[in-house]
């Protein structure tokens, strides 16, 4: 069910059964943002009609935190442009021309271009394989981007991290809001699962230097506090098999 954040903040939280995670939406006096457009047609239809329960209207973009799947296949069942950095684009543009069947997944899977949890979950959510189909993003930003929606700004910023190379964040100054997609989570792509410190501190000094007071996590229940996210950080080093410099 949608949960309201702020009047203008909204999201709907993560589902693990099939690793859904968390969408997010703001308001603004011209236009909507929604941030991740779903793993499935499916995760994003059940979005908008959250929204249509809610009388709020569909969002007018999409800004995605980065390309992992569940957070962007669903970007094939958009009716607005969806909003990504370089990065993301070149992984999007190279998954577009992967072949779905489950021998081709499980090639995928021997050299390591996905990974078992997510080969698991993707079977979960798409009975018909067939009907997967991976787009690339219409507006590519290189960076960061800047939206004015209307009262309310929203500020898409890829920022170096552990966890993939195309992470963005979308903050929300108006509101001391961050919805941080995965970003702080560790590389799962990487065996044994990983922390790349450098990269990890670099994250948590734009962090700290962030004028925000609540966050939205792609894959938690609830909002957090900006405490509460460096407390969470600490804890996924701690329980990382491997750092790397």
């Amino acid at each position: 069910m949608l949960q309201q954040i702020t009047p203008r903040s909204f999201f709907l939280p993560n589902d693990h059964e099939t690793d859904r995670p968390c969408l997010g939406y703001v308001r603004g006096d011209r236009y909507a943002l929604m941030i991740d457009a779903g793993n499935s047609p499916a995760h994003h239809r059940l979005f908008l009609d959250e929204l249509a329960a809610a009388g709020l209207p569909a969002p007018s973009a999409i800004a995605i935190t980065h390309s992992h799947w569940d957070h962007t296949y669903a970007m094939c069942a958009a009716a607005c442009p969806t909003l990504v950095n370089n990065k993301t684009q070149a992984h999007l543009e190279q998954m577009s021309r992967w072949p779905w069947n489950l021998p081709a997944m499980e090639e995928r899977l021997r050299t390591g271009e996905d990974i078992r949890f997510c080969h698991d979950c993707i079977v979960k959510e798409y009975p018909d394989l067939s009907a997967i189909r991976v787009v690339p993003g219409t507006v590519v930003y290189h960076d960061r981007l800047t939206l004015d929606l209307g009262g309310i700004h929203a500020e898409l910023i890829h920022l170096e991290n552990s966890h993939a190379d195309d992470c963005s964040i979308v903050y929300i100054p108006e509101e001391k809001l961050v919805f941080l997609g995965d970003i702080t989570c560790d590389d799962l792509h990487h065996t044994p699962r990983c922390i790349h410190q450098s990269r990890y501190d670099s994250l948590r000094r734009v962090l700290t230097e962030l004028d925000f007071t609540r966050t939205v996590e792609g894959h938690y229940e609830q909002v957090c506090t900006k405490a509460e996210i460096f407390a969470s950080m600490e804890e996924i080093i701690a329980e990382t098999e491997a750092i790397l410099p």
